[in-house]
Parts: C-alpha cells; sequence; structure tokens
C-alpha cells in the first residue's frame, strides 16, 4: 500500500492550512459523489487550489482517502482509550464504562456517515483498502485485549483475545448500521442492547465500580 503515503509533509502553517483544505474538500468529494466519482480535479477545486497543488501533497485520490482515514482512526484511538482510562479511575461502573464506549464510537462513526459508506464500500472492491482495514480491526482488537487485562479480576471471561475479537467485532456492526442508516430497531434500543449484552458478557457485576489496578492496593 505504497500509494497512501503523501508526497510532500508540510512544514510551514500556510502548507498544514493547504493539505487540511484539501482534505477537508476531499471529504465532501467522496461524500458526495463516492470513491469513483471523485477525481483530483474536484479535490483541487473545492480546496481552492491548482491540481498541481494536490499533487504536490498526494499521489492520487486514494492517498487522500487513506490520508482522511488514517487521520479519523487516531484521534478516535486517543480519545477512547484515554477517557476509559480516566472514567476507570473515577470509579465508572463496568456497564457505565461500555456506555461510554458506545458513547465515543457513535460520535466517531456519525463524524461523517458519507465517507463511511465509502469505506464500507471500497473494502469490498479495492485490495489495498481490504488490506487496510484488517490491519486496523487487528490492531483495534490487540488495544482492547490490553484494556482487558488491566481489569482482568472484574471480568468473567478469561481468553481475553477472543473476548476483544467478538466485543470489537458486535460493535462495529452496530455502529455501522445506525450511522448508514440500516436499523430496524431504534438507535437507542440497539445501544442500550448493545451495552447490556457486552457489560453482562465481560464483567462478573458490571453495576460494580470500576477501579484502575494501581488503586486497589
Amino acid at each position: 500500500m505504497t500509494e497512501q503515503n503523501t508526497i510532500r509533509v508540510p512544514q510551514q502553517t500556510r502548507s498544514i492550512e493547504k493539505k487540511k483544505r484539501l482534505m477537508d474538500a476531499a471529504m465532501a468529494e467522496f461524500g458526495a459523489k463516492g470513491f469513483h466519482g471523485t477525481n483530483a480535479k474536484g479535490i483541487a477545486k473545492g480546496a481552492g487550489v491548482s491540481v498541481g497543488t494536490f499533487y504536490a501533497y498526494f499521489t492520487d485520490k486514494k492517498a487522500i482517502l487513506f490520508e482522511i482515514i488514517n487521520q479519523h482512526l487516531i484521534e478516535i484511538d486517543q480519545s477512547i482509550f484515554k477517557t476509559l482510562t480516566r472514567k476507570m479511575d473515577e470509579g465508572a461502573t463496568g456497564r457505565e464504562v461500555i456506555g461510554h464506549i458506545v458513547k465515543l464510537g457513535h460520535e466517531a462513526h456519525h463524524h461523517s456517515p458519507e465517507l463511511l459508506r465509502v469505506m464500507l464500500s471500497m473494502q469490498y472492491i479495492d485490495e489495498d483498502f481490504k488490506e487496510y482495514a484488517a490491519t486496523e480491526f487487528n490492531g483495534t482488537t490487540t488495544k482492547l485485549s490490553k484494556f482487558l487485562k488491566t481489569m482482568s479480576d472484574r471480568l468473567r471471561i478469561t481468553d481475553m483475545e477472543a473476548a476483544a475479537q467478538v466485543v470489537a467485532n458486535a460493535f462495529e456492526e452496530t455502529m455501522h448500521s445506525v450511522a448508514t442508516g440500516q436499523p430496524h430497531v431504534e438507535q437507542d434500543r440497539l445501544y442500550n442492547a448493545l451495552i447490556d449484552m457486552t457489560s453482562i458478557y465481560l464483567f462478573k457485576d458490571p453495576d460494580a465500580p470500576l477501579s484502575h489496578p494501581s488503586q486497589d492496593n
């Protein structure tokens, strides 16, 4: 997947702003026209720059889409796991922690539902995206498995890796169905069911306060 790298790494404020305009314009174009209906000319026009400027930062439209996805996933990763650790330190219950994951996941998936549809469809028609999605999913389950291990004494499950994959799949499918407007049940009911299912599956007592291991002794 060599095409996902940018050509120029902006250093000055003006260049950074120009790259951001290109990425914002690309998000709008992908969301409105899909991957195949989007081209460098349209992205450049939306950003108010020349096509040559687009190619100074990105090799092609696939590269800029990868960059958008990367940035989005980094923001999600930093937000979710930091928030969960803080909530644990504050003594949130297992059910409340799962509720926070659902809340943050919902916000992340609704940042651009149209772009999410493009990302999901590309997994089925492009090998680079399929490989990328698999790598990202494996990275997420690895981090989730490590997070679960930090509170293993509170959990009823013992196979953290398997549990992480089951939970990640359940969250991904539910979040995607809500974000793309496909659920047959109302959003709140789906989310409440997801919270209940996950909490009962993971925790010995879903409604007992949690605390970070460093505070247990």
